[in-house]
């Protein structure tokens, strides 16, 4: 016979059975509730903070509710900064980190830890902590370098600038590991096979790798350490750093004949053939509340999206534990797990409630369930699992309550994976890597820690102060900077408020202008152009004259919002004649108006300046998520769907500039096709220099894409300056160019927001130029095998039938 009991004395749980585990969803802190008689128990909300902050009340002081002490910037509640109700009607104690109890709270300044030892060299002033605004100093004994910042500054989020400053004499296996503010090193030693240890100072926590090892290739094993108070928080922009860039690392598709270089610590290659399972673990738990969860799915909803502009192949599993675990998208159904739409569509319309009741924090069921779903994948298809990357998200804002101590699952997913444990040299750790973001001030800073991988150079645990916070992370992230890969963007819509300057120009960081200089036969000129690889921009051909073409030293090309360089070479279409029809009264022909500009000195690809997508190619084809053996004729099927909306023009005169800052106006268009195509060129006879053109095939070829005129929506009209831009579409949140602007029916510059209906734009299409553009950029660019693209039956010819 089973034999139980749980009881709840003074707010304690007290659990007596030979079924261990049997009351763990019984959670004082959040669940209990009582009556004596018929009075409700509440406790008083009377309760306050000194030094200028405010306190805020959970369900009105019931039983199990929180009181949550807030504190003005720069300063943090002490000693605790929440206190649950407890079922005697008062408040929980607060103690302060040594054990003793406090009967006021207060809000006291952020101040940084000091430095406690320093090898090799001096460091001042000695001080048990230091103020917002104030300095640390180091200098090195005679025979040492220094390596990290000679000088740091406390700031007002109570962390130091800079860099960890070592003092290196060169003669180790290692370098100096160095010792990071407010903690002690143990071990001096630094050959192959030494090992130190760390520990901070008291009330503090280490994040990061508590003992490392010297290793033969001249590393250390694992992560830097650094010491965490419960009250000092990463940066979001500090988080999408080094999250975006640990996450490329394991992103990144090779390429066997062009290899990256990376800029942070690792570089894991996935081959063509392989895959990513991404697994993200979604805190419900009853510290949240329904507001506070709808912030952390909308934050995984932007990191999903962002995660889709990568190049690999990713299947998905999200859960959602408290003391109960939800799947909402399972990886055992291949078809959902993989179709990004169909995952962000079941993640948004999950709802909070969904763990009502059932309010502890579960975290070993949550990784017992990615432990299932690993192992079932592993039977149906073990070759394909051993080369697939596996991520898995953790993503909590308090402590494992309930289930308890969540490492023997995570060892379990370790083991299953090939990981041995304390191996560091093991190639099969490259096959996990495990992020966790604890989000507020009640996270167990101790057990996550414990949980994230230790990898060199990289951070895998990250400390939030709120969801916000949390959203602004992966608002903000995006490829390593010095990734070539085409086609990213940032999304202007991710500018959080308050924050309009932290964006500037990079909304589409493929745009460039060309600016040709004066000569005696015109003043001069802008054009646009779009940054297909770090040596080569295209543009419109009639930007250019003879005189340019001989002279490209004297063009030269503004990228990333103000960076400058000079042209080396101008490569016009050789079919490129605008004379060519003059002895038919024809002054101008715009045919075969592209061209290519190679620079004498490479673009240094970043955020602000990137390659765009073009068709055809292998990056493309990646990029589209394109099986290997897709095509051209693929390609113009996906990029020119006839109702798909595309985004183009970017003018001179359209850039708003405010104070460090030009943001451009996004415009969009429709290509047309059927009879819309007919009308659009049929209006090329009304621009001014064709009014005597009686046949329109001979001024508009079957290399022109024809926009405007649609009557289902205000449209972008190309103006004088757009020339040469690109005409681009965007399609699984990456960026493909399909066309170069080249000429319009009028300018209408002044009226581009509301245009005349007969105003209509004419681009050379690149689906028709590419075995010319596969000539001159076969050395920077891989494209698709020749294939030659059957001409559709909406040739501009066939309007004249």
């Amino acid at each position: 016979m089973l034999l139980s009991m749980c009881a709840v004395i003074g707010g304690i749980l007290l659990t007596f059975s030979v079924n261990e585990g049997l009351c763990s969803d019984f959670n004082p802190d959040y669940e209990y509730y009582a009556e004596y008689g018929n009075e409700t128990i509440s406790c008083p909300l009377t309760v306050t903070i000194e030094g200028n902050g405010s306190v805020s009340f959970s369900a009105g002081g019931s039983v199990g509710s929180q009181l949550t002490f807030h504190c003005p910037s720069g300063h943090y509640p002490y000693p605790v900064s929440r206190r649950t109700c407890q079922s005697s009607g008062e408040w929980s104690r607060m103690r302060s980190p040594q054990g003793r109890t406090v009967r006021t709270a207060s809000c006291r300044e952020l101040r940084c830890p000091p430095q406690l030892s320093f090898e090799n060299g001096l460091f001042f002033p000695r001080q048990a902590s230091f103020a917002p605004g104030e300095t640390l100093h180091f200098e090195c004994q005679t025979g040492s370098t220094l390596r990290g910042s000679a000088v740091r500054n406390c700031t007002h989020r109570g962390t130091w600038t800079g860099h960890t400053p070592v003092c290196e004499d060169g003669v180790n296996d290692c370098p100096n590991p160095g010792i990071p503010v407010a903690s002690l090193k143990t071990g001096s030693r630094y050959s192959v096979g030494d090992r130190v240890q760390y520990r901070c100072q008291s009330g503090l926590v280490l994040i990061g790798s508590k003992e490392r090892e010297c290793l033969e290739r001249g590393e250390w094993s694992g992560t830097d350490p650094a010491c965490y108070s419960r009250f000092v928080f990463d940066s979001p922009e500090e988080v999408a750093s080094f999250f975006g860039s640990s996450l490329s690392a394991v992103m990144d598709v090779s390429t066997s004949d062009k290899p990256q270089h990376a800029s942070y610590g690792r570089r894991v290659q996935i081959t063509d053939d392989g895959k990513l399972n991404i697994y993200i673990l979604l805190d419900a738990s009853g510290s949240i509340s329904t507001k506070d969860f709808e912030e952390a799915k909308n934050a995984t909803i932007s990191l999903i999206e962002k995660l889709d502009t990568y190049e690999v192949r990713m299947s998905f599993e999200i859960i959602s534990y408290a003391s109960e675990v939800k799947q909402i998208v399972s990886m055992m159904d291949p078809v959902v797990s993989t179709d990004m739409d169909s995952v962000l569509e079941l993640l948004s319309d999950f709802k909070h409630s969904e763990h009502v009741g059932k309010t502890g924090t579960n975290l070993r069921a949550a990784l017992e369930k990615v432990y299932e779903t690993m192992a079932f994948l592993k039977q149906r298809e073990p070759k394909l699992f051993n080369e697939t990357r596996h991520v898995l998200l953790i993503l909590t804002d308090g402590k494992s309550n309930t289930g308890g101590n969540p490492l023997p699952a995570l060892s379990k997913i370790r083991s299953l994976l090939g990981i041995e444990k304390g191996r560091d040299s093991n190639k099969r750790d490259d096959y996990l890597d495990v992020y966790v973001f604890g989000v507020g001030d009640n996270v167990d800073q101790e057990e996550l820690n414990s949980m994230a991988s230790k990898k060199s150079k990289e951070k895998h645990v990250f400390l939030l102060k709120d969801n916000q916070d949390l959203r602004r992370v992966f608002d903000e992230m995006i490829q390593d900077s010095s990734s070539s890969v085409c086609g990213i963007a940032r999304d202007v819509t991710a500018k959080s408020a308050g924050d309009s300057k932290h964006f500037g120009n990079m909304t589409h960081p493929w745009h460039v202008q060309v600016h040709i200089p004066q000569h005696i036969e015109s003043v001069g000129a802008k054009c646009m152009g779009s940054i297909l690889s770090e040596n080569w921009v295209l543009t419109a051909a009639h930007c250019f004259r003879e005189y340019d073409v001989q002279n490209p030293e004297k063009v030269s090309i503004t990228h990333g919002g103000d960076v400058g360089v000079k042209a080396a070479s101008i490569e016009m279409h050789p079919e490129y004649k605008v004379r060519a029809l003059q002895s038919r009264g024809i002054k101008e022909f715009y045919d075969y108006d592209i061209a290519l500009i190679k620079l004498k000195n490479k673009i240094k690809i970043s955020e602000k300046a990137r390659p765009i997508c073009l068709p055809c190619t292998q990056a493309a084809s990646r990029a589209l998520k394109k099986v290997s053996t897709a095509t051209c004729q693929d390609h113009e099927k996906e990029l020119l769907n006839r109702n798909e909306v595309l985004s183009g023009f970017i003018s001179e005169e359209k850039i708003k500039k405010e104070q460090d800052q030009k943001i451009t106006d996004k415009k969009t268009t429709y290509i047309q096709h059927g009879d819309k195509l007919c009308t659009c060129v049929e209006k090329a006879m009304e621009a001014r220099i064709y009014e005597n053109v009686t046949r329109v095939s001979e001024v508009v070829t079957d290399r022109f894409l024809c926009t405007g005129g649609s009557s289902l929506f205000k449209e972008s009209i190309t103006c004088k300056g757009d020339s040469g831009g690109s005409l681009f579409i965007q399609k699984k949140r990456r960026y493909f160019q399909v066309g170069v602007i080249s000429w319009g029916t009028m300018d209408v510059c002044d009226l581009r927001d509301t245009p005349p209906a007969n105003a209509r734009d004419f681009h050379i299409s690149i689906f028709k130029v590419l075995p010319w553009l596969q000539k001159h950029l076969a050395s920077d660019i891989d494209f698709l095998p020749k294939t030659e693209l059957k001409e559709g039956e909406e040739l501009i010819s066939m309007c004249e039938k």
